[in-house]
């Protein structure tokens, strides 16, 4: 396997599968369902080959995210902005993986993800205090607003993707 090894995470519902299938075929994929094991997705972008690990974020298979994370290169962290409700558990699995001192130093996108929704909006201010983000010194971190829905979106996370590797 050549290429850059990307972990994509977060809850269930966060929008983690259609945002890579997104990314992978350049429009907007809404077809998705429950993703119940990791999906390994190989794509081309800006002459980098990435292998985008996207993890389940149910519950019950959070436990293979240990798995799935070893040789990250970059981590991607999908929050569903519009659910405020759940912004609390959403902390502490991202602290989960941030927090693994295999992974001190791997750089990190955080995508506020569905900010095409009015919700999404109203609670970003919200979530950037929730997370501290501001707080995290070990890592390069970027912080996005993506929507599948937002093409421009999509093509500024490519973007980063690629000058956070080649950094």
């Amino acid at each position: 396997m050549t290429g850059i090894k990307v972990f994509l995470y977060g809850l269930d519902y966060a929008g983690k599968t259609a945002l890579s299938e997104t990314i992978k075929r350049d429009l907007t994929f809404t077809n998705t369902k429950p993703t119940l094991s990791i999906i390994m997705s190989k794509m081309l972008i800006k002459n980098t080959t990435f292998f985008i690990w996207d993890a389940p974020g149910q519950t019950s298979l959070r436990d293979t995210w240990e798995r799935g994370v070893k040789g990250s290169k970059l981590l991607i962290f999908v929050l569903d902005t519009s659910d405020n409700q759940r912004f609390e558990e959403a902390k502490r699995e991202f602290y989960s993986i941030l927090n693994d001192t295999t992974l001190k130093g791997i750089p990190l996108i955080f995508c506020f993800h569905k900010m095409d929704l009015g919700t999404a909006q109203e609670n970003l201010i919200e979530a950037q205090n929730k997370f501290e983000l501001n707080s995290i010194k070990e890592r390069k971190v970027i912080l996005l607003e993506t929507s599948i829905m937002l093409m421009d979106s999509i093509e500024a996370l490519k973007e980063k993707m690629v000058a956070t590797i080649l950094d």
